[in-house]
């Protein structure tokens, strides 16, 4: 369940984020900063704008986000009975 809250939460932000490094540079920019990105999606696209590629962000944040848990659970495990 955490892998979906993270994917859910941070799709918005990392489509913005892809679509203002992937614009051309120079005068033909088709956005002048992130909240410009943001309004002109949610204008064109809608709420679920933001989502596309939420399946291929899921498959690389999923599994990221229920490993560093497990590991962060084990490592305290470890350090308590070490006494550190």
């Amino acid at each position: 369940i955490s892998g979906l809250v993270v994917t859910t939460a941070l799709n918005p932000f990392d489509l913005v984020s892809t679509r203002l490094y992937n614009q051309p540079q120079g005068a033909a920019r088709l956005y002048t900063g992130p909240v410009d990105c943001f309004l002109k999606t949610a204008r064109a696209e809608g709420f679920m704008g933001f989502y596309k590629g939420w399946f291929a962000h899921y498959c690389r944040l999923g599994p990221h986000t229920v490993l560093t848990l497990v590991f962060w659970e084990q490592t305290r495990r470890i350090a308590a009975q070490l006494a550190l």
